[in-house]
């Protein structure tokens, strides 16, 4: 969510004549409530939703079912998720995993993920011969996610699971600490890597009765990608000032991480999303008697 920190932190929204406030998400929640969306957030009168933000690949069923009440308006970056295994572990792939017993991201499995949870780490071991019910899936605490790399290691030396799947920037902690390396992930592994894992959403209510106002909102968040990609370095040390981004993640080797990321890549976004769509469908994640071109239409607006 770099880009969202720089648009932020950097003026981006500020020059396009826009106030805007950031809001920390409360992602146990939404996921404790089945939210459509990760953009929950407390005030003082209880639990909002925000104006625009964070849009997730695998929230798609619930975009397909109405249980989303945003647009996608634009892609944010790509993947960013690792599974991760002990530095002397003997699994090299996916295949390895068989039998095995695993620790994801507590906010990857269904119902607030598709209905067999995460979609590439079921594609991965379908790809290397496994059924994913042959793997024995788990959610780290919550609890243990501030302290995630003693929990590992102690995990592992225990024998409490085999690998953890997480999303960034942990694995460039767990890495940098030597608590674990990756056996597969989204980040550097094709096909994963062709598909946006983060979209930019906004209000329904905002495009369709505040046109001008949404193309303000796309055009900062354009610019602020932008100005990450170019000053990778830069965008992670302007997060961590600001307290959006974890203090203790080491600089240089995240932003060289974040050029992978693809901040500024040029992909026509009805298509990926149509893809997406798609291959959601033929997984049978998504119930529907609409195409995925007509999801599209539903769901996506092009915004200039």
């Amino acid at each position: 969510m770099l880009a969202l920190h720089a648009a932020l932190v950097k003026g981006f929204f500020a020059e396009e004549g826009l106030s805007v406030e950031g809001k920390l998400i409360d992602l146990k929640t939404a996921v404790e409530q089945n939210r459509g969306s990760w953009l929950l957030y407390k005030t003082d009168k209880g639990f909002s939703e925000a104006d625009f933000g964070f849009l997730d690949i695998d929230q798609l069923h619930k975009m397909a079912a109405g249980e989303t009440d945003y647009y996608v308006v634009e892609g944010m970056n790509f993947g960013c998720m690792e599974v991760m295994v002990p530095p002397d572990s003997a699994m090299k792939t996916a295949a390895d995993l068989k039998g095995k017993r695993v620790q994801l991201n507590p906010w990857w499995f269904a119902p607030f993920r598709s209905s067999t949870g995460l979609t590439f780490v079921n594609q991965e071991l379908r790809a290397q011969g496994v059924d994913p019910n042959d793997v024995s899936f788990a959610p780290i605490p919550w609890e243990a996610l501030p302290k995630l790399a003693d929990y590992a290691t102690e995990g592992f030396k225990a024998g409490r699971f085999d690998a953890v799947g997480v999303t960034e920037p942990d694995p460039m902690m767990l890495r940098e600490k030597k608590v674990a390396r990756p056996l597969f992930t989204q980040t550097y592994q094709a096909p994963y890597n062709q598909e946006y894992c983060c979209l930019f959403g906004i209000k329904r209510s905002i495009v369709d009765n505040h046109p001008d106002k949404a193309a303000l909102i796309v055009r900062a968040f354009r610019r602020a990608k932008q100005w990450v990609a170019q000053n990778p370095a830069k965008a992670v040390i302007a997060s961590q000032a600001a307290g959006y981004f974890p203090a203790a993640v080491p600089v240089e080797p995240t932003a060289n991480r974040v050029v992978s990321f693809g901040f500024d890549r040029q992909v026509d976004l009805a298509q990926s999303l149509e893809r997406s769509f798609q291959d959601r469908i033929d997984l049978g994640h998504i119930k529907t008697d609409k195409t995925a071109k007509e999801l599209v239409r539903l769901h996506y607006r092009r915004i200039e």
